[in-house]
């Protein structure tokens, strides 16, 4: 049965039109010694009935290809992930050897934003899901390395913004330079690490230039990632973190942005 949703879940700062574009919670622990390629199809018949589309990737993290003329790829301990997507896209999990991610991504058909109190339970559901196949595979018990929990925003030009000069009317960090010796912006990006209270982790903060994938619209990425590790390895461990981890980015993304910003977005 799911767990009682804490306090903690509850909205920091709500928007009707937030430009959230994309969330992830996470579980990075140690490469499961026994996983192989085969095993990725062997857990999709758990997930096919929620997530009946699959996607093949390469992942960071995971190992390198080990080669020789002898023994050839050693493709067990390859950088690869799977990914189990809901029909319509909207909802997938991210598998590899060495992590585990509930993703909730926006696509053109789906735009509203899944708040996290929704996105929580699934991840519960998902997360057990894996952790009964690990069991029943015998594959050994999950060391947790650490938690991750990520927000994407994409502010479109046009919308948010129409030159990087701009930036300044969206973020409180940032501070045009107005001298004689400086013209307009022609790109912005920064990235800043905070430290979060009690030791708990780190919040990376990126800005950065891009094109939107679905409509080629010109965009400035806002992304927040909180990460650190739990106090164990055990689900309420997790959950307790991931609260953690959200309450750190919805309240910087609030105190990292303005008051203007906030109207735009629809603040409630």
């Amino acid at each position: 049965m799911p767990m009682e949703l804490p306090l903690a879940t509850k909205r920091i700062v709500d928007f009707q039109r937030p430009p959230v574009a994309e969330t992830a919670l996470g579980v990075v622990f140690a490469p499961l010694s026994g996983w192989s390629v085969l095993h990725f199809g062997l857990l999709w018949e758990r997930f096919r009935g929620l997530y009946p589309e699959t996607e093949i990737k390469t992942a960071g993290g995971v190992g390198e290809l080990r080669f020789n003329l002898a023994e050839g790829i050693d493709f067990n301990a390859a950088p690869i992930k799977a990914l189990f997507v809901e029909r319509g896209g909207n909802q997938l999990v991210q598998i590899q050897r060495n992590a585990f991610i509930r993703n909730w991504r926006q696509t053109e058909q789906t735009v509203q934003y899944e708040h996290y109190e929704n996105i929580r339970p699934l991840f519960q559901r998902d997360w057990q899901t894996f952790c009964a196949f690990l069991e029943g595979e015998k594959l050994g018990q999950i060391e947790v390395v650490q938690c991750e929990v990520t927000y994407i925003n994409q502010l479109v030009r046009g919308n948010e913004w129409k030159t990087f000069d701009d930036v300044s009317r969206i973020f409180r960090l940032w501070s045009r330079a107005d001298t004689e010796s400086l013209r307009a912006s022609q790109m912005v990006s920064f990235m800043t690490v905070f430290e979060l209270p009690d030791n708990a982790g780190t919040l990376q903060v990126v800005l950065q230039p891009g094109i939107r994938k679905r409509d080629n619209k010109e965009i400035i990425q806002f992304s927040l990632t909180a990460t650190g590790k739990p106090a164990g390895s055990g689900l309420k461990d997790i959950l307790d973190w991931l609260d953690l981890g959200h309450i750190a980015v919805v309240s910087s993304f609030r105190d990292l942005t303005t008051p203007e910003m906030h109207s735009h977005w629809g603040i409630k």
